[in-house]
């Protein structure tokens, strides 16, 4: 079994990075799944959730995507115009 001190940094980085690397796949593949349950460790840590249908999950991104539209309606009309090149300013 190796030492601690035999491996350099750049090691220690890439060994962290792919165990870091290996759970977030896992993590990705149990919450993009249809389960309603998901239990790892036997037990240790567990996760009960509802699980939207199509027609909800479709509903949802009709919502956020109005949303999304009307704040982008805000902005815009909170930009005020400034004076074209073809309006002249006053001159004082």
């Amino acid at each position: 079994m190796g030492k601690l001190a035999d491996f350099t940094i750049d090691q220690g980085a890439g060994s962290l990075a792919l165990v870091l690397g290996s759970i977030g796949g896992l993590c990705l593949i149990l919450f993009k799944s249809r389960c309603e349950t998901i239990t790892i460790c036997w037990g240790l840590w567990s996760c009960n959730r509802k699980v939207m249908t199509e027609e909800e999950l479709e509903k949802a991104e009709k919502a956020e995507k109005a949303e999304k539209d009307k704040k982008e309606a805000e902005k815009v009309s909170l930009v005020k115009p400034t004076t074209s090149a073809s309006e002249p300013e006053s001159a004082v």
